[in-house]
């Protein structure tokens, strides 16, 4: 993800935001949406990047373990 370092100004503006906002251009077109953190932390603090590859998901989502509903409601007693 890239970054860009906002001038003063802007960051005056956009720290008394209470909620998301759409950014627009002078034509009164979108570039994007923003959203304030509520706490201000360092940029190297955040997890910016997902913790697993769009692959590996993938593949932990075709492991099929556990039990099946029914089983779970009867042992809860739920049936």
């Amino acid at each position: 993800m890239h970054q860009i370092t906002v001038e003063p100004a802007l960051e005056q503006k956009l720290g008394e935001l209470a909620g998301q906002v759409v950014l627009c251009d002078s034509d009164g077109r979108a570039l994007g949406f923003f959203s304030p953190l509520h706490e201000r932390p360092r940029v190297k603090d955040l997890q910016l990047e997902p913790p697993l590859s769009i692959a590996a998901t993938e593949e932990l989502r075709k492991v099929r373990t556990g039990k099946p509903l029914n089983e779970i409601l009867g042992r809860l007693g739920l049936t």
